[in-house]
């Protein structure tokens, strides 16, 4: 009975251990959340410096630069810890090689900042490669997030990271919509690229949505309640009379550069509004894992409290068989006998108070990890389904020489037209991948 015990003892603690782990990694997550914002107004700062020809937005931009800086400090400080990158922590953390494999190409990633920097100091890079490099960079924060959100082995934190990262993927292709309508007005719609401007923000406005749903179908009820609040204070009227102004430039009509601040306030103001939340849901998750840990540690049925009362009695306890027929014995009253014909007085020398409660800890925990394993494929389902669109766009961008915006398109009106899921048709495009001609 001791030994068993003692499992069931070394299974909690492996668990708050990894709740401890996983807790950490929302920290990074925090960091990685506020560095992403600072970084999206940089670019959209950067772009209208650079459409305007370093005329303008030049202090806006400098301001933009130290606050991005300030909060990558903060990530490399957090990164650069002792607990952190010593050798001994990889194997603490589930998923460990993938998610420091993350950390490593987002610090790469980061490192190109100062080159990007000073490019567009000196003006030697076109507004659409500034953007290029903004959004690679934030990919790769990004990936991060979605890794650590895949990792976790906690169900209730695993939704709330799942939930943060579509809303910062939401917010990033706000970002990214506010940084090229920037870059349009202030280049007079020389930037629009026509229809192909058109239909990437048409791309960007859809693909936004979608973000928001999946974010809206992982987040607390509390947290959507201030979402739809947030929501409501969003300028979204002067955005659509601006984007309708942007999509008719994508057709022919010309665009007056003085709308350039306008777009880009709006469209600060609606990001502002999402970082609201966004922060709201960072903080939540640490709040979440604090409260997991302590809930497990005050759990009536702890085994640690069953051995420690377990040590007080005499030795020799008996066997595990024993103490389970004793239990149903007394679940069938105070006459009844074992099947066996075994008679059941004096056979209980734990009492049956404390018999009930180590069989009923033994049950309720491998009760709650099937419970806890069940809602982590639900939730993991919508991530591979994530990862399984990904790989279908990347792989018609080589084959068939698409944008990412064109590749998704295409994935999503397939999907339209034949009535499936977008996992689904993703799936099928993967399966004939070695069908498809590779574009020379």
């Amino acid at each position: 009975m001791e030994s068993m015990l003692a499992f069931l003892v070394a299974a909690r603690r492996c668990e708050i251990h990894d709740l401890e782990q996983l807790a950490r990694s929302c920290e990074l997550v925090h960091a990685v959340s506020e560095l992403v914002h600072r970084l999206q107004a940089e670019r959209g700062a950067s772009n209208l410096h650079l459409a305007s020809g370093g005329a303008s937005f030049g202090a806006e931009r400098a301001a933009r630069v130290e606050a991005s800086a300030a909060a990558e400090a903060a990530v490399r400080a957090w990164l650069a810890q002792p607990e952190v990158c010593r050798t001994e922590f990889a194997p603490a953390i589930p998923g460990g090689a993938r998610l420091f494999i993350r950390v490593a190409l987002a610090l790469h990633a980061l490192d190109s900042l100062p080159g990007l920097r000073a490019t567009i100091d000196l003006r030697r890079c076109t507004v659409a490669e500034a953007t290029q490099h903004f959004n690679r960079v934030i990919a790769a924060l990004l990936a991060l997030v979605f890794e650590a959100a895949d990792v976790a082995a906690e169900p209730a934190v695993s939704r709330l990271l799942v939930a943060l990262f579509n809303l910062m993927q939401g917010k990033e292709l706000a970002g990214q919509e506010r940084a090229s309508g920037a870059a349009a007005f202030a280049a007079g719609g020389e930037a629009g690229a026509g229809a192909r401007g058109e239909q990437a923000l048409l791309h960007l406005i859809e693909a936004q949505e979608a973000c928001f749903e999946r974010f809206e179908a992982f987040c607390p009820p509390a947290v959507r309640a201030s979402w739809e609040q947030a929501r409501a204070r969003m300028p979204m009227a002067e955005l659509e009379r601006l984007r309708r102004k942007l999509i008719a430039a994508g057709r022919g009509a010309a665009l007056e550069s003085a709308l350039a601040e306008p777009w880009f306030a709006c469209c600060s103001q609606r990001l502002e509004i999402m970082r609201e939340t966004e922060a709201a849901l960072a903080d939540g998750l640490r709040a979440a894992c604090a409260q997991r840990i302590a809930a497990l540690r005050a759990d009536p049925d702890d085994p640690q409290s069953l051995l420690q009362a377990l040590a007080g009695l005499p030795d020799s306890p008996a066997p595990l068989s024993a103490l389970v027929g004793a239990t149903a014995v007394e679940a069938g009253g105070a006459g009844a006998s074992r099947p066996d014909g075994y008679d059941n007085a004096g056979s209980d020398p734990l009492g049956p108070r404390l018999t009930r409660s180590i069989v009923d800890a033994l049950q309720a925990q491998s009760l709650r990890l099937q419970a806890m394993s069940d809602e982590l494929a639900a939730v993991r389902a919508t991530l591979d389904e994530r990862k399984l669109v990904e790989r279908a766009k990347g792989m018609l961008m080589r084959h068939q020489g698409l944008a990412e915006d064109e590749a998704y398109r295409l994935l999503r009106q397939t999907a339209m037209n034949q009535g499936r899921r977008l996992a689904e048709v993703a799936q099928a495009v993967l399966a004939m991948a070695e069908l498809l001609p590779r574009r020379s």
